[in-house]
């Protein structure tokens, strides 16, 4: 068995072992949500990297997994404010789970893609109170003047949770690229322990060796990353890309729980 093997197996069982149901029970409807690869190209010639954080290890969802910011889709997603902030291109399809996807990142990192420098200081006044619920998403980035037309970012997959897992999520993954010569820090919430810049195909080494913990999806959409080392070709290959929703099933044999796709060996036995 290869490590990377190993190590898939490992991650879903301790989730599996979290929260899950037994077979034939009827599964939980899958919440929408979004969530947003942040890629950042050093000045060199050194690959990109992109942000992953951690969750804690408390945490109901994913405790102590890599993960890229994310999070449910809300109501407030689907305001024609907010809705008028994305560019074209992202407006077209999944809108409201785009504006999940740029929401989500500026609360948990506090970053934010604008098309024009943000007063930092504001930025953090404006993210607390978007924390704390007194304003929604819209409201904050048109109180920092922030704008999104030139944001260089593509729809890139969908991801369902698997049936036995008692949390499910209807996941769509966005990709967005961080312009500047200084790789950005972000300024995490109290709901993650950590971060990491990391180049994609190193987080895929790092997973098999047991090092990073992530999901199944998280890992395969790295994996997908490390083969492209060109930021600007992966735009253009979404460009305008609607993907299908990909539904792994859990493959439970015993202590080992492994997630396959569609086509692979043992989907057709996996719940």
């Amino acid at each position: 068995m290869s490590d990377l093997r190993r190590a898939t197996e490992r991650i879903e069982r301790e989730e599996f072992a979290r929260g899950h149901i037994d077979r034939g029970e009827q599964p939980a409807r899958p919440r929408p949500a979004a969530t947003i690869i942040t890629a950042w190209s050093p000045p060199t010639d050194g690959p990109y990297q992109v942000l992953l954080l951690r969750r804690p290890d408390t945490a109901r969802f994913a405790a102590g997994a890599y993960v890229f910011a994310g999070g449910v889709v809300d109501d407030a997603d689907s305001s024609l404010a907010a809705l008028d902030l994305l560019p074209a291109a992202l407006r077209e399809t999944e809108a409201p789970a785009a504006v999940a996807a740029l929401r989500e990142m500026f609360e948990e990192t506090g970053l934010l893609p604008s098309d024009r420098p943000l007063d930092s200081r504001a930025a953090a006044e404006v993210r607390a109170r978007v924390l704390a619920g007194d304003i929604d998403f819209a409201d904050a980035a048109l109180s920092l003047g922030a704008t999104f037309q030139n944001l260089r970012a593509a729809y890139m997959s969908r991801w369902v949770t698997p049936a036995r897992f008692a949390r499910r999520y209807d996941t769509r993954f966005f990709l967005t690229i961080l312009a500047g010569a200084e790789r950005p820090i972000p300024e995490l919430t109290e709901e993650l322990s950590g971060f990491l810049w990391i180049a994609p195909a190193e987080a895929v080494r790092r997973f098999a060796a047991g090092e990073l913990p992530m999901l199944f999806p998280t890992r395969s959409t790295l994996q997908d990353l490390a083969g492209e080392p060109d930021l600007a070709r992966l735009l253009e290959k979404f460009h305008g890309h609607v993907p299908q929703p990909l539904e792994p099933r859990l493959l439970v044999r015993g202590d080992t729980v492994r997630p396959v796709l569609p086509g692979e060996p043992g989907y057709d036995e996996a719940d």
